[in-house]
């Protein structure tokens, strides 16, 4: 069976993109599709300055582990400036390597409605330096479709339900 990991790339306290994480967590969960969550805002994380992996701390090993270990890796990322985090892009600079030739998706999460594209620039760049395989839908949010701490939208809803569907298949 397939082993799903959520790298949820927020690192606001009170994250919407980690409420569409956990979300699609507790629904593959629901379908019994083995996977676990990878919170950045969890780990130490260390500056990419290219040195070999053995040169991070042990929270990017394991996360660069637990990648590996992976059929399928979704993104939760959070937009800013229309394009992926720093935050993102650093942690993909040194744990890239685990992404080669995986199944990648993305829960995309803006401040508002006109944010959806940068989904398409991770997906580009994993796919042209790791071969990885896209898989579709990308569910999206803004900041209008959560209420009090859980996503109000049902479109957003359904989406990470096509998102569960397309993985289980």
């Amino acid at each position: 069976m397939k082993k799903v990991i959520v790298v949820q790339s927020s690192l606001r306290e009170k994250s919407n993109t980690a409420i569409l994480c956990e979300t699609l967590e507790l629904k593959l969960t629901e379908k019994n599709i083995p996977n676990s969550g990878l919170d950045l805002r969890n780990m130490e994380l260390q500056f990419c300055n290219g040195a070999s992996l053995e040169s991070y701390n042990s929270d990017m090993q394991s996360a660069y582990q637990q990648m590996s270990e992976a059929d399928i890796i979704i993104f939760g990322m959070p937009v800013y400036q229309y394009s992926m985090s720093g935050v993102l892009k650093n942690f993909i600079d040194v744990c890239g390597g685990a992404l080669a030739g995986k199944q990648i998706g993305v829960l995309v999460n803006a401040g508002g409605p006109n944010g959806y594209m940068a989904s398409r620039d991770l997906l580009d760049c994993l796919y042209y330096e790791y071969a990885t395989i896209n898989i579709s839908p990308t569910p999206y949010a803004w900041s209008m479709d959560f209420v009090d701490g859980a996503i109000a939208n049902k479109k957003v809803l359904e989406k990470i339900d096509e998102l569960v569907e397309v993985i289980a298949a």
